[in-house]
């Protein structure tokens, strides 16, 4: 019997040890829990703070919202003046879009003989510079034929005076 008891003794020193041991890491595992749940109450203090201090400026905001209301009004109603317009204009647009798409014909033909106009003038370029090349010719001529023009000229006033005292003299019979 004594070995009994000596076993039995044994066995609740082993299932005491073993609770103890499974409430010293519970204890450990609920710190570990306790020490995060502080953690978070400090992030939700923090936050509450912050939300405290935020709502502190909520009637100055509503003040501000109350003032800018006119406004947001007045910017609606001139998108609603500009929507009205930009209809306005897109009705206008298709129109001239249309003039366009019938002007795109006579376009096309007036661009054609832009370039056969374009064909002509370069056709007509060399006989053009012939032209020039004469006209710069008959310029040098004349420019030579000037003080010949002016020495004749003195000519013909000096004859001319010469014949006006003939006239003056008496006639021989």
């Amino acid at each position: 019997m004594l070995r009994l008891s000596w076993a039995i003794a044994l066995g609740a020193i082993l299932a005491a040890l073993t609770g103890i041991l499974i409430v010293t890491g519970d204890l450990n595992k609920t710190e570990e829990i306790f020490a995060d749940g502080v953690a978070q109450a400090k992030k939700v203090d923090a936050t509450t703070d912050e939300a405290l201090a935020a709502s502190l400026e909520l009637p100055a905001a509503k003040d501000a919202l109350g003032d800018g209301l006119p406004e947001v009004v007045g910017t609606i109603g001139s998108l609603e003046k500009a929507r009205g317009s930009l209809g306005t204009l897109a009705g206008e647009l298709q129109t001239l879009g249309g003039v366009l798409a019938s002007a795109d014909r006579p376009l096309g033909e007036i661009i054609g003989s832009a370039r056969g106009a374009t064909g002509a003038a370069g056709d007509a370029a060399a006989p053009a510079k012939e032209i020039v090349g004469t006209l710069k010719q008959s310029n040098q001529r004349i420019r030579a034929l000037k003080p010949l023009l002016n020495e004749t000229l003195v000519r013909s006033q000096h004859i001319e005076a010469k014949l006006r005292w003939l006239l003056l003299l008496p006639q021989a019979q």
